[in-house]
Formats: structure tokens, C-alpha cells, sequence
């Protein structure tokens, strides 16, 4: 299924996985998640557009989000 999102819109994905997107005011979001392949032979394969892969960089001197701590 293809859904054009726009602002105020609410999109349901009632099945597989997908998890929460957003973007922040005057920046464009482009969201793909495809998983196929036999069961065995499934991975996620994920990677980072180039000119946003240096923010996973910042990601280990970050504290851990309290809420997420068990």
C-alpha cells in the first residue's frame, strides 16, 4: 500500500512491523521499511542516507533516555 501523508494525517500500517516517523517543520521525510525473502534468509540490511549517517556517530556519548532504562 501506498499512502500519501500530509500534515494532520494519520496513517494506520495494520500489518507487519513499523514503528513511528516523524519529521521537523520545513524538512521533508521519506520513510521505506521492506523486509522479504525466505524465513531463514531474513535480515534487516539498513543503512543511512549519507547525508545523515554522522548523527549516529553522536549516538555513544549520549546518556540513556531514563525511560528506557529497565
Amino acid at each position: 500500500m501506498l499512502v500519501e501523508v500530509r500534515t494532520g494525517d494519520a496513517v494506520l500500517v495494520p500489518h507487519g512491523w513499523h514503528g513511528p516517523v516523524v519529521a521537523a517543520p520545513g524538512h521533508d521525510m521519506y520513510y521505506l521499511n521492506v523486509m522479504a525473502g525466505p524465513a531463514a534468509d531474513r535480515q534487516w540490511l539498513i543503512s543511512d542516507h549519507p547525508d545523515q549517517a554522522w548523527v549516529r556517530g553522536l549516538w555513544p556519548d549520549l546518556p540513556v533516555d531514563p525511560r528506557a532504562e529497565t
